[in-house]
């Protein structure tokens, strides 16, 4: 994904920095210079962000001008025709009847081809309907020139419905199969007998639902076609793709590539929705439009279609995932079809998949493009047509019903100009049970341009490819700025409102990001504002480096923090260590002179007040206390002002002081393929008569390396293997004491004997555990 640096944001910042020291989104105007997945999401009048409610059942009219479509043409009384697609039964659309009776008729464009299943007109109340009329509907399929060329801007209406004697103030038009399957996308209604006071007040096409992949692209989605799986060079370009996606049935993605490979050859289409959506059919149209022309039919016919419908897969599958990575770094998919294409599929021209509601981010469609085990038993060349599926497809349609499960958005670059000690993040939200929010940062100096090279179409190409265009075939270049090389990671969630600011500064960019999650399709967080406060820096670049940089695991280390700012303008007086080991303040010296700080304990370390200003170039020592049972564990200094108590400036790595070779805040341990350091036990036998002496066996030991809690569990099997007791807890690294007081699962005392006490955590890298033998006596 690209960021922009948008000019308008950078003139808003550099006004806030003089007057109100915070950036804040909360407008409309302000959330528009950010990268919004809108129609996952909308933006309120009053600035809030919701996600959007997916809904199955829609009146598809009502979303026409929205889509790009409304009025198409309009024979009589054109100012009221729009009525007809306002919602509002109280407004509607009649024929002047003293125009020509030719034109008596309006013209819908939904926008996009809907899969309908039933259209319905609605006429005023207080006045008769109309009496005579022709319903005429259309996919979009154009009039062909003699040469099958298609005649611009032409239509063919190929389902007509002539109503006689109406006297119903609701007419629907539902065929059944004749309908739902062939999308339509032009509605024409043409009055034939004058009725005073009939009015169409309503055209209503009730539809599956909205389909997500209605302007993929500006929710915040992508396609991606592999014709080859194992050959990535075999890639489709995006513009030729996106004809699977763009509501067009006539707009089709063609296949014309054919692998005749010596293996099965399998082709992916992967479209990422943009969001996690609840998802629950997909519908894949391959062959409905009709379309003429010698090559067409040729096509179609190799293919195996009858008539004037095809399906191009013959072995496929459909899968869906919402995102999760399995531990080797692959995509996690649900498979809800595996299995060839019918020849109900193939008369109908698409196919309908229907499964239980998932969380879905992608739907893949992947299927045999080429079978080598079939073409080795072919006769010649043209029965080896049968062991190829081109995969040419008209539209890929996906439905669900309810509020995204996960959304987000991002913000440009923001161009922070001389760069700002950025000290808290506020926000303001509204979170049903179920929902939350997510808020993360990160902030450089460098970006960088990037460029995107287009041909005369529109279709991204590479470099190279672009250089080999003729300047005639040659299109558009976009220069896109990103982030460079010495941007900090992703920092971590934002806990609470007014935390914080997690990623490094003074910075001269800075970019946020914002999702909004639910569990519940049925809830939705609402998201009001955004805001970031900051100050000067207090001082515009100071490094640190912590002292030694490899320690053992669980031991008390005393540490040496150095502090040097290079250049601090007002000086500081309060210095923060932060870890998640928790640092213990001993000592603090100043260019080597031993002073006397006062202290405060904090959550994961302390805060050091200092009698007097530290001012630049000033070395200062902080000396603490820390086991250490992380590998690559980060110590954290921070600068402060007992005069701005919301000011907090991040130390940076470096060389602070030269005769220490460190430049670094990470401390590692020794590598070890255990994850139990400095195993103790009280001792090798218990005796659990009560009489106080060795009642209890207490284990003690050092858990490295286990970032998140995870499992842990003590166990005792007799010599046979049989397990006698078993606790468990969730543990992380840190030091950790389990005991046992030699009684058995049931309550009862173990008898006197041998046993084997384990201890097993599971991990990432697979279940690690150590055994002991232990002895019982009475």
């Amino acid at each position: 994904m690209s960021f922009k640096i948008l000019s308008i944001l950078l003139c808003t910042l550099c006004a806030l920095a003089a007057e109100a020291e915070q950036l804040r989104f909360s407008t409309a105007a302000e959330w528009s210079t950010w990268d919004l997945p809108l129609g996952a999401v909308a933006v309120a009048a009053n600035g809030s962000i919701q996600p959007v409610r997916i809904q199955k059942k829609i009146n598809a009219a009502l979303d026409a001008i929205p889509l790009g479509g409304g009025i198409r043409r309009v024979g009589s009384n054109g100012f009221d025709a729009l009525n007809i697609l306002d919602g509002d039964p109280a407004t509607g659309w009649a024929p002047d009847p003293t125009d020509d009776d030719e034109d008596w008729f309006v013209e819908v464009d939904l926008g996009r081809s809907v899969s309908a299943r039933s259209i319905t007109l609605v006429f005023a109340d207080e006045a008769p309907p109309f009496e005579l009329f022709d319903l005429l509907l259309s996919s979009g399929e154009p009039q062909l020139d003699r040469v099958a060329n298609p005649v611009e801007g032409s239509l063919i209406y190929r389902i007509r419905e002539r109503v006689k004697e109406n006297g119903r103030h609701r007419v629907i038009y539902a065929p059944g199969d004749a309908l739902d399957l062939t999308p339509i996308r032009y509605l024409l209604v043409r009055n034939l007998k004058h009725i005073d006071g009939a009015r169409l007040v309503e055209i209503e096409v009730e539809g599956i639902g909205d389909n997500l992949i209605i302007g993929l692209p500006e929710r915040g989605g992508a396609i991606d076609v592999i014709i080859d799986v194992f050959n990535r060079a075999e890639e489709v370009t995006l513009g030729n793709a996106l004809n699977l996606v763009d509501g067009s049935i006539f707009d089709r993605w063609r296949n014309g590539r054919e692998p005749r490979n010596s293996y099965n050859t399998w082709s992916h289409i992967t479209i990422d929705l943009g969001a996690v959506y609840p998802v629950d059919f997909v519908r894949l149209i391959t062959g409905v439009a009709i379309r003429g022309g010698f090559g067409e039919q040729l096509l179609r016919s190799r293919a195996g279609a009858s008539g004037a419908r095809s399906f191009s897969y013959k072995v496929y599958e459909i899968l869906t995932s919402d995102g999760s990575l399995a531990p080797d770094g692959s995509r996690i998919w649900t498979r809800h079809f595996s299995g060839r294409g019918t020849s109900q599929d193939q008369q109908a021209g698409l196919a309908d998949h229907q499964f239980p509601t998932l969380p879905t981010r992608f739907v893949r469609v992947a299927w045999l493009i080429w079978d080598a085990t079939c073409a080795e038993t072919a006769p010649d060349a043209t029965s080896r047509w049968a062991c190829y599926a081109n995969g040419s497809a008209e539209e890929i349609q996906v439905y669900g019903e309810g509020y995204p499960l996960e959304t987000g958005f991002r913000s440009p670059l923001i161009d922070l100009q001389d760069g700002k000690s950025l000290n808290t993040v506020e926000w303001q939200t509204q979170t049903p049970p179920g929902t939350h929010v997510e808020i993360r940062s990160r902030t450089g100096n460098e970006i960088v341009e990037q460029y995107t090279f287009h041909d005369k179409n529109g279709k991204q190409v590479t470099q190279k490819r672009y250089n080999k265009l003729i300047p005639s075939f040659r299109g558009a270049i976009d220069t896109t700025r990103v982030a460079g090389g010495d941007w900090s990671p992703w920092s971590n969630i934002y806990s609470t409102s007014g935390a914080f600011f997690l990623s490094p500064s003074p910075r001269r960019f800075l970019e946020l990001d914002v999702k909004l999650v639910s569990v519940n399709p049925e809830q939705a967080a609402r998201f009001d504002w955004l805001a970031i406060n900051f100050t000067n820096p207090l001082a515009s670049r100071v490094v640190g480096e912590v002292y030694p940089l490899k320690v053992m695991p669980g031991e008390e280390t005393t540490f040496s923090y150095y502090v040097r700012p290079t250049v601090s303008t007002t000086g500081f007086d309060q210095i923060s260590v932060e870890a998640s080991t928790t640092p213990r303040f001993a000592a603090a010296f100043i260019d080597g002179e031993s002073v006397e700080v006062e202290t405060t304990s904090l959550t994961q370390g302390f805060l050091a007040t200092f009698p007097h200003r530290i001012q630049s170039r000033q070395l200062v020592e902080l000396r603490f206390i820390s086991p250490v049972y992380l590998q690559s564990t980060r110590f954290d200094a921070f600068l402060h002002d007992s005069a701005r108590q919301q000011t907090r400036q991040l130390v940076d790595p470096g060389d602070a002081d030269t005769q220490i070779e460190s430049s670094s805040n990470v401390v590692g341990i020794p590598l070890s393929t255990t994850l139990f350091s400095n195993l103790s036990f009280t001792s090798s036998f218990i005796t659990p008569n009560g009489d106080g002496i060795n009642d209890r066996l207490v284990v003690s030991f050092d858990l490295v390396n286990v970032l998140s809690a995870r499992p842990l569990r003590l166990c005792l099997y007799d010599l046979a293997g049989r397990l006698l007791y078993s606790t468990e807890f969730d543990a992380q690294a840190g030091h950790q004491e389990l005991s046992w007081n030699g009684r058995d699962d049931q309550g009862h005392l173990t008898p006197p004997g041998l046993y084997l006490l384990e201890l097993q955590i599971a991990s990432d890298s697979g279940d690690h555990s150590m055994r002991r033998a232990v002895s019982v006596a009475y």
